[in-house]
Order: structure tokens, then sequence, then C-alpha cells
């Protein structure tokens, strides 16, 4: 008479083994997609690039419109000057990524009103769109529940705003989650002052239905987002941001529109 297979014994060897093949297919399959995913968020991040400079990608290839329009170059924080390099992950402009920062290429923040960690990298990228005479900086800072990743667009003349996006947030919806909203975007398009002759920053965001001309009008029932919007675009456009870059440049940026000189040609100079 044959054993019976069905014992205690063959169940936990059969979902051992179950779990086993589980494991090696989900792994083997993460570091299959791994490089895809690493293209699809580079990718992301180029499309939240294009759609800050209000560049129409719908219709095209977005690498390819990227390449056409957007340069990228790597900013000492510090110093406000361009670098070839970090000096100690060795991380160029074209390949940077701000997890692989070594620690020493970090700043320990002594007051850190936009909610950074206590930290701040000291090198960035910035990107220019040439045609459109635009800055994209990088930004980050604390909101409610998360912290919110975007870009800013500035006018490289004068450093008035060109447009605003917000890519990664956890924000509630409907309130503290509206700074994703053509409502609240729109208004960065209007090119309202940043600085001022001094280089001191003068952009506010103020309350919900309180903003006068020349500030931003913040989200309604979502003051704590409001307020960290408004913190996190001062600590950027500040002296312990890219304050030192975009002071140091003014004069240089304003040359450009005078002389009609394009901002890459300026930027590639400066760098020599």
């Amino acid at each position: 008479m044959a054993k019976t297979r069905d014992t205690v014994l063959n169940t936990f060897l059969t979902t051992a083994v179950l779990c086993i093949v589980c494991s090696v297919f989900v792994s083997a399959s993460a570091v299959g997609l791994k490089s895809r995913q690493e293209l699809n968020k580079q990718l992301d991040k180029k499309k939240n690039i294009l759609s800050v400079c209000q560049i129409d990608f719908s219709n095209g290839d977005v690498q390819s419109i990227y390449d056409e329009n957007i340069q990228a170059y790597l900013v000492d924080l510090q110093t406000g000057f361009y670098a070839e390099q970090t000096p100690d992950s060795k991380q160029t402009a074209a390949k940077f990524d701000l997890s692989k920062l070594a620690d020493s290429e970090f700043k320990t923040l002594t007051e850190d009103p936009a909610g950074l960690g206590g930290r701040r990298e000291n090198f960035e990228v910035i990107y220019v769109f040439q045609k459109g005479n635009q800055l994209v900086l990088p930004i980050r800072g604390k909101g409610l529940w998360s912290t919110l990743w975007g870009f800013l667009s500035l006018d490289a003349n004068d450093f008035t705003t060109r447009g605003i996006t917000f890519y990664a947030h956890g924000e509630t919806p409907g309130l503290g989650g509206e700074v994703d909203s053509d409502a609240f975007k729109n208004q960065w398009m209007e090119e309202n002052a940043t600085l001022d002759k001094d280089g001191k920053v003068i952009i506010e965001v103020s309350k919900a239905g309180q903003a006068v001309e020349g500030e931003i009008d913040g989200l309604a029932g979502a003051t704590i987002t409001t307020q960290g919007v408004d913190k996190l675009i001062k600590y950027w456009l500040g002296p312990d941001g890219f304050g030192p870059f975009l002071v140091g440049n003014t004069k240089k940026f304003q040359a450009v529109a005078k002389n009609e000189r394009s901002v890459v040609g300026l930027i590639s100079g400066l760098q020599d």
C-alpha cells in the first residue's frame, strides 16, 4: 500500500520550495529591471525639467528634445562657481546622483529652515534652457507630511520666476497636494521678482487669499505646506543655497542680454 504524501512534513517542504523559487524569481526580476527602473527615473526627471521650462514633449522623443534644449552644469554651492566634478565622489553634471555624494561633500547645518535633515550637499546641478533664457534649479524641503522635491525655473537675466513643479511629495490630496495644481503653478510663470538689487530674497509665498502683487498666493486649507514652500524657496535662493551662484552671476547674465550672447556660451566661458 502506497504511503500518503499528505503529511505535515511534506506540506512544509512544499511550502519551503515554493518560497525559495518565488524568492529567486522576485530577486532576479528586481535585478533585471533595476537598469530599466533607473532609466525611467532619469526620463521622468528630464520630463519635469522640460515641463518647468514649458517645453512641449508630448509628440516627440523626450531624450532627443531634452538634449536639444537643456544643458546641465555642476555648481559648488559654497563658492557659487562651476565645477568639473565633485572632489571625492568624482561625479560630473552629466552623471550626478545626490545619494552617491561622499559624506565629505555635505555641509552640516546648524539651522535647517527648509527641513533638509540637518545637512546640505555642497554640490548641485543646474539646468540651462538656452532658447528660453532660463535657469532651472533643483529644490526640496519639508511640507506637512513629506519632503517636496521639485524644480524652479528663473529668467537668466533678472532671476524672475518662470515656472515651478513639484514632482514628488506626500502631501494631502486636495489640500497641500495642490502644489501640483495648475492654479498654483501658473502663478510662478508671472515673472515675479525673487531677489532685490543686493541679492536679498524678496519673493513671498503668502497665506491663501492674502497675496499682494508680486507675491504667490498660498494653498487654501494647507497653511503648513504653504509655509514649507515659502521656506524652501527662500532657502534655495538664499546664501545657503544657490544665492552665491545667483548673486555672483547677476551682472554676468545681464551682460548676456545686453550683448545678445547665449547663456550657454557665457557659462562655458566662465568654466574655462
